[in-house]
């Protein structure tokens, strides 16, 4: 083939992979935590509908392991009367790819007040061994058989931030 075709067909190639790499980075990095469980996006927030039994959700992808002294910042808000109560567990693994075993669980503060929003400050201190953790935002109905809406719980996670050591203040006007 002349070298200005092989050129041409290269660009075009490149050209129309470009868009489908960017396609797989919009996609969530969530999933249910089971089928029966239901999982939307409004926007930034997560939408989580969960079965009746035990604590359902969605959880993320694995992450790194982020330095000693990290927070997460996560906003809760529970939207249906057939949830007893929303959370979010981060779950702490001995490996970053493959199959890894999970070593701890840490659980936040619940939320159990319908119509209740709260933002809560999740420590991400790493125990010894880990190297990757989860996020997962949780659910538990007040009737084990029910089932909430598709947006029962709605979350938004923010990306870890380093700890300050200057405590946090408010200024009264």
């Amino acid at each position: 083939m002349p070298r200005p075709i092989v050129l041409v067909v290269l660009a075009t190639l490149l050209a129309a992979s470009v868009p489908l790499v960017a396609a797989a980075d919009d996609g969530p990095p969530f999933h249910r935590t089971t089928p029966r469980g239901s999982f939307g996006r409004d926007g930034p927030a997560l939408l989580v509908g969960v079965p009746g039994g035990r604590a359902w959700g969605v959880e993320s992808e694995l992450r790194p392991a982020p330095a000693a002294g990290s927070d997460l910042w996560v906003t809760v808000e529970v939207r249906d009367p057939a949830v007893r109560e929303a959370f979010v567990r981060i779950a702490w693994y001995d490996r970053g790819t493959g199959r890894p075993r999970q070593i701890v669980i840490a659980d936040a503060r619940a939320i159990r007040v319908v119509g209740e929003t709260a933002t809560l400050e999740v420590p991400l201190d790493p125990p010894r061994g880990a190297v990757a953790y989860r996020v997962r935002v949780l659910a538990r109905l007040t009737v084990a058989s029910g089932v909430t809406s598709a947006g029962a719980v709605r979350a938004t996670i923010g990306a870890p931030v380093l700890r300050s050591d200057v405590p946090d203040t408010r200024l009264l006007p």
